[in-house]
């Protein structure tokens, strides 16, 4: 089923979604954020269905997860109603400006333009091509939102990409490899590792506890993870405000290579134009256009890692003149995935093909570890940002 989609007007490079507030990155180096709720809402009619249907579709997605609203699910007439509602919305082309005064102005960056944003821990981390940036921030009751310290430099390489989990961030700096910081105490700096863990890096994914290393498009690495429990709080979280008890303390402990993995399977490596995973599977898109997803198998804590020997069959890929196109990007979301090519973003979602913007864009985002935005998509092509939610069964 389409997506809602709403666009707000913007000079938008980059962004983030957190504790009910959309953080903004301008083009001229602005880091700005506003409450989202207060954005969609001021343009809709509060007396309105669609005023509470987005309030649960854009800013409440675990109201329909959880058992009470699995329970109101159930009743077919409820079901029916939500399903008319979302077909009607997803037809409409919802267009938002931004108040200037409604925005607060948080930092202004040195370094244009950003190459990856990410907020975890109530922590920001800005990558560009002079390093990683990053800063304490807190949100009052009221919704405010203020720095608690300047942003400061805590690597000093180019960043392409960040990935966070269990206090670790992992760095991915090209050529100069996969890095590993670690969240050491609430109000501490990130304290990323002297060493890096491989020598190459474009992006990096999680499995479990374990990193998924990307050193081209098509080719990965699997890093095996040392960790242990820790009562310790090293960081914060605005919706919960307790700390993970998992530290991720080594970072490739064992490596094992795309043709190790790829062991027990048919699949042919030299078919392989993209690959990228999520917590469960690896998916691989082929010069033929398939797209083929195969588990990750870690039947003992210290046996081999090994991809199933059966795959999954994905919608296929785009082609032109009977060729494959090769993605940009991809993100993860529940029970999908998001892939960007030059011109077009595409969602698979319950093994459907939907298309989401047909233009070029800047970065994605999604949330598939937030509770309240689980089911939210963010795209930013300098002009603004289109944020989709998907349809949520």
């Amino acid at each position: 089923m389409k997506t809602i989609r709403i666009h707000i007007k913007g000079d938008f490079q980059d962004g983030y979604i957190y504790g009910g507030q959309l953080f903004l990155i301008e083009n001229n180096g602005n880091i700005n954020c506003v409450t989202l709720w207060d954005v969609i809402s001021k343009n809709l009619n509060h007396d309105s269905d669609e005023y509470s249907f987005f309030k649960l579709v854009f800013s409440q997605n675990n109201w329909l997860l959880n058992e009470q609203g699995s329970t109101l699910l159930k009743i077919n007439e409820f079901k029916e109603s939500f399903n008319k509602l979302w077909k009607r919305y997803s037809k409409i082309e919802y267009s938002f400006d931004l108040e200037t005064n409604n925005q607060k102005l948080l930092h202004t960056l040195d370094t244009t333009p950003t190459l990856d944003f990410k907020i975890y821990g109530m922590r920001m981390f800005v990558g560009n091509r002079n390093g990683l940036y990053e800063a304490g921030f807190s949100i009052d009751d009221s919704n405010n939102v203020s720095l608690n310290e300047g942003i400061s430099r805590v690597f000093d390489a180019k960043v392409t990409n960040l990935s966070a989990k269990s206090g670790s961030v992992m760095i991915s700096s090209n050529y100069d490899g996969l890095y590993h910081g670690q969240m050491i105490g609430i109000g501490e700096r990130l304290k990323v590792k002297n060493q890096s863990i491989y020598g190459k890096s474009f992006r990096s994914g999680w499995s479990g506890y374990d990193v998924v290393n990307y050193e081209s498009q098509k080719n990965l690495n699997y890093l095996t993870s040392e960790f242990s429990r820790t009562e310790d709080r090293r960081y914060l979280f605005k919706d919960e405000a307790e700390t993970r008890k998992i530290s991720i303390d080594v970072v490739g402990k064992e490596i094992y290579g795309l043709n190790e993995l790829l062991g027990n399977s048919k699949l042919n490596e030299d078919k392989i134009v993209f690959s990228f995973n999520s917590a469960a599977h690896c998916f691989f898109l082929l010069d033929n256009g398939n797209f083929e997803a195969f588990s990750f198998r870690k039947d003992l804590r210290d046996s081999p890692v090994k991809l199933s020997t059966k795959a999954f069959q994905l919608p296929k890929g785009i082609t032109n003149k009977n060729k494959v196109l090769r993605p940009i990007s991809s993100k993860n979301v529940p029970n999908g995935c998001v892939i960007e090519y030059f011109d077009q973003v595409i969602l698979i979602h319950n093994n459907e093909r939907i298309v989401l913007e047909n233009r070029p864009v800047i970065s994605i985002k999604t949330y598939p570890g937030s509770i309240r935005y689980k089911n939210i998509i963010t795209i930013f092509d300098g002009d603004g940002v289109a944020i989709h939610s998907m349809y949520p069964f």
